[in-house]
């Protein structure tokens, strides 16, 4: 169906990939990788090739070494809209590190936030997601993952002509800012619905309070799944991101043409991949609905 590999590159070696695998591999892109990125796909790394994005080169060094595989490759860079340069804040805990200036109105007052108290400043070079599957010969991704601190959207405007080929998208979006003047969810959504992509689920809801706030138990909320309502505890404070996801609507919608059947069973591979069990059993279901005509 595609060629991962169109031509030889500096930041990969062809020959450490069968062949097989790399023609036939799911994709994963992860920018912003850090501790256990590639945790979720290391039990079937025979079909999936991971890239992990990080602009620290000490982070890089270490992940390579704790999965020690040739399908999952570490890329130390930073990725923005554009090539160039940035000014990169880093923080108290470096996994909250930015492009974006943390808000010291917030990482002074709410305790939780201190995570993100900037402690120096470095310039970083930066590309694109777009200029770097050129140079490696990627023409397809599978799914991405973007985790970095405000500068989401920027990466996916970086990513243009390569997302048309994207099927699944996880997000960190704010609802709040947290660093000074970065997109908020309405804008990360609007972008990506202009791709073709729709909002699946919201997980990992994070909440601030200033001082001792989240001590405070509130009345309990409730999610509803159909007829099923399941109630939760709420506690004090703001909410400020979650992880969001989002699939192109063709797969939620099942809108394959007679030409992509076998689409449909790489998407399904992938949904169960990232634990979507409900949406893989919609993809089979149709998979076998259309095997049977």
């Amino acid at each position: 169906m595609f060629n991962i590999f169109k031509k030889k590159s500096s930041y990969l070696k062809k020959e450490t990939y069968k062949e097989s695998i790399i023609r036939g591999a799911l994709v994963v892109v992860d920018i912003g990788c850090r501790w256990g990125f590639a945790d979720k796909f290391i039990n079937e790394m025979d079909n999936v090739v991971v890239y992990g994005f990080d602009p620290d080169i000490e982070e890089c060094k270490r992940l390579r070494n704790l999965y020690k595989n040739d399908n999952i490759q570490l890329v130390p860079i930073g990725l923005a809209d554009k090539l160039g340069s940035g000014i990169l804040y880093l923080t108290n805990e470096p996994a909250c590190s930015s492009l974006y200036k943390p808000d010291i109105r917030l990482t002074e007052n709410y305790p939780a936030l201190d995570c993100a108290r900037e402690v120096s400043q470095i310039e970083v070079k930066v590309s694109t997601l777009d200029i770097w599957t050129k140079e490696v010969g990627i023409d397809y991704v599978d799914y991405i993952k973007i985790d970095t601190q405000g500068a989401e959207l920027n990466i996916l405007k970086g990513a243009a002509e390569i997302l048309p080929t994207v099927r699944f998208i996880e997000v960190e979006v704010e609802f709040n800012p947290i660093y000074v003047g970065q997109p908020l969810f309405s804008e990360v959504d609007l972008f990506l619905r202009e791709y073709g992509f729709v909002l699946w689920k919201l997980s990992n809801l994070v909440h601030y309070g200033r001082k001792d706030e989240s001590e405070m138990v509130l009345k309990n909320d409730t999610i509803n799944y159909d007829h099923y309502r399941q109630e939760h505890q709420v506690r004090g404070g703001q909410i400020y991101w979650a992880d969001a996801f989002y699939i192109k609507k063709e797969i939620i919608d099942t809108m394959y043409d007679d030409k992509s059947i076998e689409q449909i069973k790489r998407d399904s591979a992938m949904a169960e991949r990232l634990g979507f069990l409900d949406l893989k059993y919609r993809l089979d279901q149709e998979y076998q609905n259309r095997e049977a005509v």
